[in-house]
């Protein structure tokens, strides 16, 4: 027991020099030290302290390793659930609930999770044990490397491999009435149709833009009900965030869609995981015009010009607090004018997805019959 103890303990205890020291819990220092750990090969970087000799990290970090991450009210307690353990640490306690063959049971744990500043802190290694993973420290980079042996399928779509010059627009953060009109328009008067992220709330709002959206024809997806960042979230919020905005959609306009963007593009494993099991599709993007940001119709559609490639996506913005979104209003008809020149197509993300998976069935087909020939 204790030679298997020491290779997580002595290095934790170096760490301590290595890194910030922090000497309580209740430092006076409001900035936590933050180190990146290495997850299946993937830094994540992330707030932690040292508690009894114990590194903590804040619970939500493990949704980075496809763990779902919930909070037990009544019980105070953290729940984590991995590939098939389901475990609960109530805050303050030095003991886990650990859900094993149709029962509860009592585990142990090296210190007690703890509240602080906003955040509930959980023993980085105790957990990681815990859900399965394996975790060790090297003292030679001075990092700490996590396995988690959780498998979770990829589902994150930034372009489309086509060699058809075909582009998608796509639009966040609406519906609401006054630049998504302004953008319906220049997309009629053009015939062009777009992708539309909208956020549940929104649709509340102003259902009658949102049925105008799906009325001309544009492509719509789900971009959660009330807009946060997922990796703040805990895992049962990101699923009804998700599935309310669904809801919603199948209220005001008849359907819903399989098409998730995650609001800031943040988002964990585990609500990868989230997506896969409800049947969505996660949509990045290759071109950010950072027209959220205030940039004028010329820096826009500078971007867009030494960003666009066939099968691109493009991402812009229809919000509007702080009214930041003229210059993209503005830019949109000149990029549309601008790459239909170059040969460019607009399509929904539907029809350019469905392009997509029709090439890779031939590029399969063509495959296969090769190695009939051989």
């Amino acid at each position: 027991m204790k030679t298997e103890r020491t290779p997580y303990l002595w290095p934790l205890f170096l760490i301590t020099f290595l890194f910030m020291f922090i000497p309580s819990i209740y430092a006076q220092d409001s900035t936590l030290a933050q180190a990146p750990i290495f997850v299946d090969e993937e830094p994540v970087n992330t707030k932690y302290l040292f508690k009894e000799g114990h590194m903590l990290v804040p619970a939500m970090f493990f949704k980075h390793t496809g763990a779902f991450v919930d909070w037990n009210r009544e019980y105070r307690s953290v729940v984590f659930k991995g590939n098939e353990e389901l475990i609960a640490l109530p805050v303050g306690k030095k003991f886990t609930d650990e859900y094993d063959s149709g029962t509860w049971k009592r585990g142990v744990l090296s210190t007690e999770a703890i509240e602080f500043k906003g955040d509930v802190f959980v023993p980085l290694v105790d957990v990681a044990k815990k859900l399965g993973m394996n975790i060790k420290y090297n003292p030679t980079l001075n990092r700490t490397f996590i396995t988690t042996n959780i498998t979770i399928k990829s589902n994150s779509i930034k372009s489309v491999e086509t060699n058809e010059k075909l582009v998608a627009l796509t639009f966040d953060d609406g519906p609401e009435d006054y630049y998504t009109p302004k953008i319906l328009d220049v997309l009629k008067e053009k015939g062009v149709p777009a992708t539309f992220f909208v956020v549940g709330n929104e649709i509340t709002k102003y259902p009658d833009v949102m049925k105008r959206i799906v009325k001309e024809g544009h492509g719509i997806g789900n971009h959660t009900k009330s807009h946060p960042n997922l990796r703040t979230q805990w895992s049962s919020v990101v699923r009804e965030e998700i599935l309310s905005t669904q809801e919603e959609l199948q209220r005001v306009v008849g359907r819903k869609s399989d098409l998730f963007r995650p609001p800031y593009g943040a988002i964990t494993k585990a609500d990868i995981k989230v997506l896969n099991e409800i049947g969505m599709r996660n949509i990045m993007w290759s071109v950010d015009t950072l027209d959220w940001s205030g940039l004028s119709a010329d820096k826009i559609i500078e971007i867009v010009h030494k960003e666009i490639n066939p099968g691109g996506i493009v991402l812009q913005h229809n919000f509007q607090y702080g009214r930041l979104l003229d210059g993209s209003v503005e830019a949109l008809p000149r990029i549309i004018d601008d790459l239909q020149k170059e040969g460019y197509t607009f399509v929904t993300l539907q029809t350019l997805l469905a392009k997509e998976q029709s090439a890779s069935i031939e590029r399969n087909q063509r495959s296969f019959e090769g190695k009939l020939k051989e």
